[in-house]
């Protein structure tokens, strides 16, 4: 007598698939704001590890050679009157869009500075202002003809204030909720260490954050040469002599 659940076919047996058994589904992440209304959570400003220049050649440099300093113009008496076209025709450098950049230069200082960046979460920007720790923004409008005709000057922290009575305005604590939700979950998403691994993550407005694994190209955005240069040894310290030696 044949067990359950088996078919005999031409010298071989096969076991079929239980009736019941269902495609696994994906995971997903749902993006609806009642979901991740409740008090602020727990938000460390951050703190800077260092910087890199680019120059008008877009050529790569480890130190802040190109920073330049924001002076802010006087907000009382007449507008600034800035000509958003003055400098375009004559210095402005276009960029050769068909360089792909990437990560690339942001991966050169992580390369360099690798040593000391153990023990640092690096944390995309959630929003423009705040998770930068950006205090203010100062914003400028223009008339028809292209003319900043006056400033205003934002509180990053104040921010929320203006839309606070909005019936449509946002809420800084469902932002940020949801923000560490989605970071968990891709944390606990992105559970496999392969540089030609890439997880994209998806949304569309009304449905949830959805991610899909894709190898190699056209999503892989890691060069090889900064994989191979992570994957070799970090130099060990020089030794500190003591003074018996």
């Amino acid at each position: 007598m044949e067990p359950r659940g088996t078919k005999r076919g031409a010298g071989k047996i096969e076991v079929a698939e239980p009736r019941n058994k269902l495609p696994r589904s994906a995971p997903s992440l749902p993006t609806d704001p009642a979901l991740y209304s409740g008090p602020f959570p727990f938000y460390r400003r951050p703190s800077e590890l260092g910087c890199f220049s680019l120059d008008a050649q877009r050529q790569y440099h480890g130190d802040a050679r190109a920073l330049r300093y924001y002076s802010p113009p006087p907000t009382n008496g007449q507008g600034p009157n800035f000509d958003l076209r003055d400098g375009y025709p004559d210095r402005y450098q276009p960029r050769d869009e068909e360089l792909q950049e990437g990560l690339d230069h942001l991966l050169r200082w992580l390369l360099e500075h690798r040593g000391q960046l153990e023990g640092h979460k690096l944390l995309k920007w959630w929003a423009q202002s705040f998770l930068p720790g950006v205090p203010n923004v100062v914003a400028g409008f223009r008339n028809p003809e292209g003319f900043v005709c006056s400033l205003k000057t934002f509180p990053t922290m104040e921010m929320f204030e203006h839309v606070r009575n909005d019936r449509d305005g946002w809420n800084p604590s469902v932002c940020m909720n949801f923000c560490a939700a989605f970071l968990s979950f891709a944390q606990n998403t992105v559970v496999q260490d392969d540089p030609r691994l890439v997880h994209l993550f998806s949304w569309e407005p009304g449905g949830p954050v959805t991610v899909s694994v894709h190898q190699d190209a056209p999503y892989a955005f890691l060069p090889m040469w900064y994989v191979e240069a992570m994957t070799q040894d970090l130099p060990s310290p020089p030794k500190t002599p003591s003074p018996k030696d």
